[in-house]
């Protein structure tokens, strides 16, 4: 068993490196859209899509006219300052289904003008949403 500790070692050590693998391309793009492991699963386009932001509701949501594309982040607050985590719900949907995941915490990696970088580490989804005012 010793003679394996020092695998296992480097094993657990790459894994914790890679937990967050796709942050750094994620926080690069300042696309408005939704991906997961490097993914885009939506992404705003102005000649197909639509956006909308309810300060209230702690609500953004992106898109197609038809609504057959769309995701749609629901926060506790609206995010101010880098590394601020907020709590809400995500729902997008992918060709074959819709997905929901509630009571998520996601940190707010990079604020830019009126962009908003969310990141949760449990799936590696980020989603750039814009505030609208």
């Amino acid at each position: 068993m010793k003679r394996f500790l020092p695998f296992i070692f480097i094993l657990l050590l790459s894994c914790a490196c890679n937990r967050d693998s796709y942050l750094g391309a994620f926080e690069s793009n300042d696309a408005i859209r939704l991906e997961q492991k490097g993914k885009v699963i939506c992404e705003y386009e102005p000649t197909t899509y639509q956006l909308s932001f309810n300060r209230e509701k702690g609500e953004f949501r992106v898109h197609t006219d038809n609504m057959s594309d769309f995701f749609v982040a629901i926060l506790d607050q609206v995010p101010t300052e880098q590394d601020q985590q907020v709590n809400g719900t995500l729902i997008w949907t992918t060709e074959t289904d819709t997905y929901t995941k509630r009571d998520i915490t996601l940190k707010a990696v990079k604020l830019e003008g009126d962009k908003i970088w969310l990141w949760l580490s449990q799936g590696q989804i980020g989603l750039v949403v814009k505030v609208l005012e």
